[in-house]
């Protein structure tokens, strides 16, 4: 049932190349009012029906993806999910006897509880139930998939759990090629999405470190062979995050 939510926002409302979506087009739609039918049927769902590593990462991810971009749609936002405050933690889903926010399945599960940044307390307790649901250990290539409604997003994908590697691999090339990163190196410097200050930690320990796991999703081997080589030199800095809609 539950894999059936991910296939209705394709349905010629997203542009996966040029990573929007026709939210405005979505809301008067047929499509959309079956979405909304069937996302009420999350609260029967077992998630101990969920038994694989891979197949828990590609739900919650594929559930953060459709859950932003029903809160946009409900919530009639034109510009930027900054209009909303708090907008990740106020859109939920139902499953079961539980509740789960964008914030609360990004930091909660996928990041097996860690604190969001700058912030000073994780979302689930030792007493909360969906402790029971987290992913075991962080795949820091899970950056690369999560949609966020802005410009700055990764592209739209939906994830399996045959192929989720390959997913991976595929969504951090296009995330980094498509602007992830911009790398100048006449100065020595690159410039990197803000993910990567935001969850360095999930990355790597160090600056090098994390180039280092960046540096072979990069098409060009010029690029990937200078950032392999100059991970010490290298001055990093942090783009600017667009906030704003990811919308056509």
């Amino acid at each position: 049932m539950y894999k059936r939510l991910y296939e209705y926002p394709q349905g010629g409302f997203i542009d996966k190349g040029q990573r929007r979506v026709a939210y405005e087009r979505m809301r008067d739609s047929e499509v959309y009012r079956d979405y909304v039918e069937l996302s009420y049927s999350l609260k029967d769902m077992e998630l101990d029906d969920l038994k694989t590593r891979e197949e828990k990462i590609a739900f919650w991810i594929n559930l953060y993806n459709v859950i932003v971009i029903h809160g946009v749609v409900e919530m009639g936002i034109r510009d930027s999910v900054k209009e909303v405050r708090n907008f990740f933690r106020r859109v939920r889903y139902r499953i079961g006897d539980m509740v789960f926010t964008p914030d609360e399945i990004e930091h909660g599960v996928l990041r097996n509880n860690r604190r969001p940044p700058n912030t000073l307390f994780r979302f689930f307790n030792e007493r909360d139930k969906r402790l029971g649901y987290v992913v075991d250990s962080i795949d820091p290539r899970i950056h690369f998939a999560p949609v966020c409604a802005s410009s700055a997003c990764p592209p739209i994908e939906v994830y399996t759990d045959e192929n989720l590697g390959k997913e991976f691999t595929i969504a951090g090339e296009a995330f980094l090629n498509g602007g992830g990163i911009r790398i100048d190196r006449g100065m020595k410097h690159v410039a990197m999405s803000r993910i990567f200050k935001w969850y360095g930690g999930d990355f790597g320990n160090t600056q090098s470190e994390i180039l280092r796991f960046i540096a072979p999703y990069l098409y060009d081997p010029a690029d990937r062979e200078f950032i392999e080589e100059n991970t010490e030199e290298l001055k990093v800095t942090c783009q600017a995050y667009d906030w704003r809609l990811n919308r056509y």
